[in-house]
């Protein structure tokens, strides 16, 4: 009790502070402590990460929302109807009544929220404004599967976005925008930060005067269009300078022709603000980024933070500059090139770009690769030693040959020169020069002989002492006689 009155005591700032580091069962606990606990731990700021999972129970959920310590609550999940995603109306009902998502949206409008997912939920009976006012004060909106919406209350929504201005983020399925009037549909989206669109429905001149907005001037920095129809009909050059102004940019299933990835790839090379670039979508032939040349490419796409191109093809001089450029200076940490050849690049190349990516399917098929040159090096390795086991069995037996080749000369020379000792001091002595002319007059009487120094001789003394002279060891002598 004492240790309670001397923390109650602490300044308010401390005790908030304090409370911050418990569960939110904890918290909930020490509320019942004492009215001034209470008062500290239903403190809105304490409660605004609680994660509200009442969806069972519709009235629980009510009740919990009216609590003063959730007026600043920041994440709301609004979900009926467990996954499945195609929900009928009738089924939807039997989770939660009108009066009750009435209820929950009155309620809301008293709630700081930030982040409101809404799925299962039909919003028909709300009337346009309490939809509007509720979504346009938070900041991040999304529509997941099976939300139903009426076309009063969508073009409400989209026309609050730009006066009211708090909503920074929208996400939509299969929302038809055909009811609204062009200029309200971009002015709002290009009023969002982020707008992420999954099978809508639009008009061709409702995008084209999107697209023209935002390549003029626009707040929005991430775009996600998951349409099958309706980019390829716009200017290459509206669209790419459209796209360049953005951050981030996913565009899947609904196609870019050739001249508009051109003009975004070309435009990209030079000035842009993406970082992140998705395109998924299937590849035609003639394939559509064939016209673009490497160089172009690899520069634009090394430019880039996250670069996902699963379905595109790639040629070989392309993907070799994209992962020169990658292994060199790049700013790439994720990308994906799909099942596109790798071509022969150096292994010290792989290496680099291994060191800069994070790991995704496609970096495994760069491992895969890396495997395939070291398996190439140790079989050219090994061939090449092999080569070289057989080149010196050849040598050597070479060389056995040349050393029976060797010892036959040199018997013979023995023989020779064993028959003609006293030739071989005339050969070898330096005064055979002299001896030339006489060797021409007496060939048949002349008779050589050829010997060691004794280490006796006065002659062979002086040639070991001498520093100035060195006389040969050998010396010739010459014999000369008659044939009478």
């Amino acid at each position: 009790m004492d240790s309670q009155r001397q923390l109650e005591k602490l300044p308010a700032e401390i005790i908030v502070k304090i409370f911050k580091y418990l569960q939110f069962s904890d918290l909930s606990r020490v509320t019942e402590v004492s009215r001034t606990f209470y008062n500290f731990g239903t403190d809105p700021l304490l409660w605004k990460a609680f994660n509200v999972t009442h969806h069972d129970d519709t009235d629980k959920l009510i009740s919990t929302l009216k609590l003063d310590r959730f007026r600043k609550l920041e994440t709301l999940h609004l979900s009926y109807g467990g996954h499945d995603r195609h929900i009928s109306a009738r089924h939807l009902s039997s989770f939660i009544s009108k009066q009750q998502i009435e209820m929950i949206f009155q309620t809301l409008v008293n709630i700081e929220l930030k982040h409101l997912t809404i799925q299962h939920v039909d919003l028909t009976s709300l009337c346009p404004e309490l939809v509007s006012k509720v979504l346009n004060s938070t900041e991040h909106v999304c529509f997941n599967h099976e939300v139903k919406i009426d076309d009063e209350q969508v073009i409400k929504i989209l026309d609050d976005i730009s006066e009211q201005g708090k909503m920074k983020s929208l996400q939509v399925e299969d929302l038809d925008f055909r009811v609204v009037e062009t200029k309200t549909l971009s002015r709002a989206v290009n009023h969002l930060e982020t707008f992420n669109t999954y099978y809508s429905d639009f008009h061709v001149d409702q995008l084209s005067a999107i697209f023209e907005q935002m390549a003029e001037q626009t707040k929005l920095k991430d775009l996600s269009f998951f349409n099958e129809h309706g980019l390829e009909e716009l200017s290459a050059e509206v669209i790419s300078t459209a796209f360049n102004n953005l951050e981030r940019l996913y565009i899947g299933q609904s196609r870019l022709s050739a001249e508009q990835l051109f003009s975004i790839f070309e435009k990209m090379s030079h000035k842009s603000k993406l970082t992140k670039i998705n395109f998924v979508f299937k590849d035609t032939y003639p394939f559509r980024l064939a016209a673009i040349p490497s160089e172009i490419l690899a520069k634009s796409l090394n430019s880039l933070e996250e670069v996902v191109l699963p379905y595109l093809h790639i040629s070989p001089s392309q993907m070799k500059d994209i992962l020169e450029g990658v292994a060199v200076s790049s700013n790439i940490k994720h990308l994906d090139l799909g099942a596109n050849a790798i071509p022969d690049v150096s292994l010290d190349v792989l290496k680099q770009i291994m060191f800069r990516l994070e790991p995704n399917e496609f970096k495994f098929h760069l491992q895969g690769k890396i495997l395939e040159i070291y398996d190439a090096t140790i079989l050219s390795l090994k061939q090449e030693l092999l080569e070289k086991e057989t080149k010196q069995v050849s040598l050597r037996v070479e060389q056995q040959e040349l050393q029976k080749e060797s010892k036959a000369v040199r018997t013979k020379i023995f023989n020779v020169l064993h028959q003609n000792q006293k030739l071989k001091s005339f050969l070898l002595s330096s005064n055979l020069a002299k001896y030339s002319r006489v060797f021409k007059l007496n060939k048949s009487r002349v008779h050589l002989s050829i010997f060691r120094r004794s280490k006796f001789s006065s002659a062979y003394r002086f040639s070991a002492k001498s520093r100035v002279v060195k006389k040969s060891k050998v010396m010739m002598k010459m014999k000369i006689w008659s044939t009478n």
